[in-house]
């Protein structure tokens, strides 16, 4: 569950903590564990590492990182270079995010819907899910706009500061959306993120009942965004689809007003074919 992280003295990122489950200790592998937290620690830190780096980032000691390390080289998900002594992701780090968005029947089932709302908006239109307090992207069509944002399939951002973070979890149970919330930084993220609690629960309310979402620069500056919950099997919502546009073309009113009925009605028919899956 990726939270806002903290920053070591050096200014790395350490990787984001997580809630265990109830765990079988017979069963649980703490190398693993030791093993993807080092992996996370590359996630938190987009950039190559050294040795100690990655120690200090991801908490381990320098001996327990060292062996990680020269595992996840000697299985291609690392490469290491001797000149800088730094180590980074290699592109076969790509295969498990790759092989998620291939397996799951959601994404092919609704990406011609997203090129049809791409088509009518001419804006960037995005599919994402909730996972932990974050909201990740699994499918997307740009804009041509040169003034769209820039993200990429897999990226994440706080689900509380978001258009489609709200439409899910405006539509989750209110325990589950309070739990969410509560385990969230509530950190700003632009001078115009709704942080409080209370004004959040209100918007969220306010989501439900209208059937969609707007966030103005909360999570980007210059981005304006409406997003609306695509609902799967059991009538659960599963996911958000969301039209992203720039702030320099249009307004909350007109994007109300334009952009949010395409949205609604993209859902709307999204749900109609993501309720045929029936995912654990």
């Amino acid at each position: 569950m990726l939270e806002k992280r903290s920053k070591s003295r050096t200014g790395l990122n350490s990787p984001a903590p997580f809630a265990k489950a109830d765990i079988d200790e017979r069963l649980y592998l703490g190398t693993i564990e030791k093993g993807l937290l080092v992996l996370d620690t590359f996630c938190a830190n987009p950039r190559p590492m050294t040795l100690a780096e990655v120690s200090e980032a991801s908490g381990l000691n320098k001996s327990a990182t060292q062996r990680v390390l020269y595992t996840l080289r000697a299985l291609r998900y690392l490469t290491h270079s001797e000149t800088t002594r730094q180590y980074s992701l290699s592109a076969r780090a790509m295969d498990i995010g790759n092989a998620y968005l291939r397996s799951n029947p959601i994404v092919e089932a609704t990406f011609p819907y997203l090129l049809e709302a791409n088509k009518r908006s001419q804006e960037t239109v995005n599919l994402t899910e909730l996972d932990g307090s974050d909201i990740i992207f699994i499918s997307r069509v740009p804009s041509r706009n040169v003034m769209s944002s820039y993200v990429t399939v897999g990226a994440r951002l706080p689900a509380f500061a978001t258009a489609p973070g709200r439409a899910i979890l405006a539509n989750l149970d209110a325990d589950s959306a309070n739990a969410i919330l509560k385990g969230s930084s509530l950190l700003a993220i632009t001078p115009h993120t709704m942080t409080s609690r209370q004004k959040l629960l209100k918007e969220l309310e306010k989501v439900r009942q209208e059937g969609f979402a707007i966030a103005n620069q909360e999570a980007m500056l210059g981005d304006i965004s409406t997003a609306a919950p695509v609902f799967g099997y059991d009538n659960r919502v599963v996911a958000a689809v969301n039209i992203a546009a720039s702030t320099a073309n249009w307004t909350p009113e007109r994007v109300e007003a334009e952009l949010s009925p395409i949205t609604v009605e993209i859902a709307r028919q999204m749900s109609k074919v993501v309720s045929q899956y029936r995912r654990t």
